[in-house]
């Protein structure tokens, strides 16, 4: 998987949340649309069952109030929430592995014991031989690095909600790969020092459709809930 612009020849689309603006976010509709749409990354979210079982979705909580982390994936596979089931991460991986799609995965670790869901997810990865198309995100940037360990193959981008004074430093200990800088804190030294360190500059939380912006920016890769939008934004459309 090559992330950098200076690899691949132009930016990257991330579909966000499967295709959020184009079907319920974190659902197989959404997977489907965004693989058929070309998205050369598709972001999900990635969260615990109480008996441990990895599967897709962002809130921490379902409809009812109930935390998903407390909630048997028996039952959570029997839910369906805007008439959606809840994917399974191991079932996910192997519709990439047989589609050619590539896949970022959100590690949403809060609130159960620290590397367990990382350690699950690197488990199901390497079960499902699908190390070469996963970029393993996270704000724990702790669970990352043990994700290195785990698998140094793995490829990891390390989500960032401020402009940090030692960039480099916090990158490296993180060992990633690539790292998601906010729309509103991109600075172009910051770029430029990643793109020196041969690490990847993805774009996220842009709020608006304002591809120009992400074309003078330099960044190597755009998250969008619409990846036909973003291929005609970037000027990607076949």
């Amino acid at each position: 998987m090559q992330l950098l612009k200076s690899l691949t020849g132009r930016i990257l689309i991330e579909s966000h949340r499967g295709a959020e603006k184009l079907a319920p976010e974190n659902s197989w509709r959404g997977l489907q649309i965004a693989h058929q749409l070309g998205a050369d990354l598709i972001e999900v979210d990635v969260q615990s069952s109480a008996d441990g079982v990895a599967f897709l979705r962002h809130h921490y909580t379902l409809p009812d109030g109930r935390a998903c982390r407390e909630v048997a994936w028996r039952e959570l596979a029997e839910l369906r929430i805007g008439a959606e089931p809840l994917p399974r991460l191991d079932d996910v991986l192997v519709w990439a592995r047989d589609v050619n799609a590539c896949l970022s995965l959100d590690l949403k670790s809060a609130f159960i014991p620290q590397t367990t869901l990382t350690t699950e997810v690197v488990r199901v990865i390497e079960k499902t031989q699908t190390q070469d198309r996963v970029l393993l995100i996270a704000w724990d940037h702790a669970e990352i690095a043990h994700a290195k360990k785990l698998c140094p193959a793995l490829k990891t981008r390390a989500l960032i909600r401020c402009r940090l004074l030692d960039l480099p430093r916090v990158i490296h200990d993180a060992r990633a790969d690539c790292v998601s800088l906010s729309y509103d804190l991109i600075r172009p030294g910051d770029v430029a020092q990643m793109h020196a360190l041969g690490v990847a500059i993805a774009l996220a939380e842009m709020w608006q459709p304002d591809f120009e912006f992400a074309r003078a920016s330099g960044v190597d890769i755009v998250s969008w809930g619409d990846p036909g939008e973003a291929q005609r934004g970037l000027g990607n459309a076949q």
